[in-house]
């Protein structure tokens, strides 16, 4: 069901709404001028429901204001593949929103009970309330918010792209690795999601973390997992690079 936004809703989302990547160096009062658009609509669903099918028409680019989802893709087989986590703040269905065919290239379901915003194509078409300052600000935000995603996404191909399963592991803590700047690094999946994302079979993945294990190339510390031989991990990481490379080629 959808819900207008109230004065009360934009005050009990604008904390949320500030720190989301289209909303990135706006003043509250700018934002708050913008979110006061008819044209903005707040939707509530249950844990395990879907925001989203892919196929289906999409009625806007969505905003999670509360709650968690994976936007997944399924194969003929049935195959289910992670593509994105959504956590509050995160934006979705912006790549797609000014296509001749904007419907859903992804499915989106819920992990918890979950809040989005959505704002129709109008919302970025039709003019601010005398602010050309925030439509300029937004439209960058949403063009880089478009530009980090498909680098995120060269990543997902990288990973389809390697054969061996260890390769595919190594070139994810890589990423991690180099993106959090810290070891140990921090795991954002748990193990069917990490499965999920490099597309392996969970039994298959459990297997080879634990030989990584035992070889004392990496070591688990709860949610997180403490890379003790970063040469072998960079080693692998760059044979991968250069398969893809050569595929590309």
């Amino acid at each position: 069901m959808h819900i207008g936004l109230s004065t009360e809703l934009v005050t009990e989302y604008l904390a949320v709404l500030s720190s989301s990547p289209l909303f990135r160096d706006l003043s509250e009062e700018q934002l708050r001028r913008f979110l006061s658009s008819p044209n903005l609509s707040i939707s509530n669903y249950k844990k395990n429901s879907f925001i989203a099918i892919a196929g289906e028409p999409m009625e806007g680019i969505g905003i999670l204001l509360k709650g968690h989802a994976h936007l997944t893709r399924e194969n003929v087989l049935g195959q289910r593949t992670i593509m994105t986590d959504l956590t509050p703040s995160a934006m979705f269905g912006e790549a797609i929103l000014f296509t001749d065919m904007p419907n859903w290239p992804a499915t989106i379901q819920t992990t918890l009970d979950s809040t989005v915003l959505f704002l129709p194509k109008s919302a970025f078409t039709t003019s601010f309330n005398n602010c050309d300052a925030c439509q300029v600000q937004i439209l960058t935000n949403l063009l880089h918010d478009m530009s980090e995603k498909a680098l995120a996404l060269t990543r997902k191909v990288h990973y389809l792209s390697l054969k061996g399963m260890r390769e595919r592991i190594f070139a994810y803590f890589d990423d991690l690795y180099t993106y959090q700047k810290q070891n140990p690094i921090r795991l954002p999946h748990n193990r069917q999601e990490m499965a999920d994302v490099l597309n392996v079979s969970r039994t298959s993945l459990s297997r080879e973390l634990g030989r990584l294990q035992d070889e004392k190339i990496i070591e688990f510390e709860g949610k997180k997992v403490k890379l003790l031989d970063l040469n072998a991990i960079n080693e692998y990481r760059l044979i991968g690079q250069k398969v893809c490379v050569a595929f590309l080629n």
